[in-house]
């Protein structure tokens, strides 16, 4: 893609990584490529923040990403990293916010960085089975990245189509020799 920066590429793949697939031994701490601005402070946070949303702790990863934050709010990718682990948290009206931050804070010419918050959104409410709201960012990233990268805007096409709304909790049953409830 046009503007692509090879720190967005390494947080995308990072946020890709399954930590159930990795093996603890082969992971090796990203490398911070500058592609906005930031401080060292930050950028050491932000990344810290990736690796613990790669090892499946999320809680980590957002009390990480809000320090970086602090560190320096111009940098969008705290934001990023914020929002995904709010998402995994269950947090998605948050999660949303914290995206739509990280997109605002990355510089107009970044369109790799926007574009992963976009669809970082469309992620989260797929996730969430919010299916409506799903698609339209679904094809909110489809239509910003459809001319640069005509295969991921069909893939995000296909991922609106399979949102999935959560099925109701099955109700309780009752305990064996229990009569069922009255109602």
């Amino acid at each position: 893609m046009v503007g692509s920066s090879w720190r967005g590429m390494l947080v995308w793949g990072l946020a890709l990584m399954s930590a159930q697939t990795a093996q603890a031994d082969e992971l090796r701490a990203p490398q911070y490529v500058q592609a906005d601005p930031s401080t060292p402070q930050a950028m050491a946070l932000t990344t810290r923040a990736a690796i613990a949303d790669m090892n499946g702790n999320p809680e980590q990863a957002r009390d990480l990403a809000n320090q970086a934050i602090r560190a320096d709010p111009r940098d969008p990718w705290p934001y990023y990293n914020k929002g995904m682990a709010l998402a995994q948290l269950g947090e998605i009206d948050a999660a949303l916010a914290a995206l739509y931050a990280a997109e605002k804070h990355f510089a107009p010419s970044n369109r790799w960085g926007r574009s992963i918050a976009i669809y970082g959104r469309a992620h989260a409410l797929s996730r969430a089975g919010r299916c409506v709201e799903a698609v339209q960012a679904f094809a909110e990233y489809a239509t910003f990245v459809g001319k640069d990268d005509p295969t991921a805007a069909d893939m995000a096409r296909r991922y609106a189509v399979n949102c999935r709304t959560p099925a109701p909790p099955a109700p309780a049953q009752p305990a064996a020799g229990q009569p069922p409830p009255k109602g």
